[in-house]
Formats: C-alpha cells, sequence, structure tokens
C-alpha cells in the first residue's frame, strides 16, 4: 500500500475523509410556527398515515437532529428540531413543539416539519421569532 491509500495504482480515500456534509451548523434562531386552526385539525388524519415516518426519514437523512426531552416549563415534553447540515438552506434554525406526552411533542413536530417543508427555506413558510424574546 502507498502512500493516502494507494493500493495498486488506484487511489483510496482516508477514513477521516468523506464527501459528506458537516453536521456542525451553528444556531441561528428559532421559527416561530404558527398554525391556523385548520391546520391543527388535520393533525389527526395525518397521523393515520405513514406519513410522519416518512418525514422522520427524510428529516434525518438530510442532516436534521431530532430530541425529545422532559419540559419542566410545561410539565410535560419538548421535541426540537435542528438542521445541522451546513449546506442547507436552513442550517442552524431550530423549531420546538410541546405536549403532554413525548409521542405528541413528537407527532407535532413531525407535522410542523412537513409543513415547513412546503418551501426549500423554512423562513419562506414561517418567519424566524424575535431574538429579543429568547
Amino acid at each position: 500500500m502507498g502512500v493516502n491509500g494507494d493500493v495498486r495504482g488506484k487511489s483510496k480515500q482516508s477514513k477521516g475523509q468523506t464527501d459528506q456534509p458537516t453536521l456542525d451548523s451553528p444556531f441561528r434562531g428559532f421559527i416561530n410556527v404558527q398554525l391556523t386552526e385548520e391546520q391543527k385539525a388535520g393533525l389527526d388524519g395525518w397521523l393515520q398515515t405513514d406519513a410522519p415516518w416518512r418525514v422522520l426519514e427524510t428529516m434525518a437523512a438530510s442532516g436534521v437532529g431530532i430530541a425529545v426531552k422532559v419540559d419542566p416549563k410545561s410539565n410535560g415534553f419538548m421535541a426540537s428540531a435542528t438542521q445541522r447540515n451546513e449546506q442547507s438552506t436552513n442550517a442552524g434554525l431550530v423549531v420546538t413543539t410541546r405536549g403532554k406526552s413525548a409521542y405528541v411533542s413528537l407527532m407535532r413536530l413531525l407535522f410542523t416539519l412537513a409543513y415547513l417543508s412546503t418551501a426549500e427555506r423554512w423562513e419562506d413558510v414561517q418567519p424566524m421569532a424575535d431574538p429579543d424574546r429568547w
């Protein structure tokens, strides 16, 4: 084996080098999602499909980090999504939802992400939150 993984005249990529985008985008802000009553009413029907799991797979594959944790403020759970892919137009943006259970908060988050994904840039669907309110 030669230098830099050269095997029989063919160059191999070393283990530390990949063509994958880095998932270390700095925080840019929160998206302030305000769903209409009509949109909220569509959640129950949406949950009866395989759409939540397709959204989860799509978001995870695109570099969105999803987390669910206990939220002492609401005495429930908070789910959050952060686009960590530096190449994404949504890099560094965060979306959060809350619910009485981990399942409810996660499903609300996935529903919200599906809604935001109707445009390439989440900011084109809903505005950024006011930084003074963080």
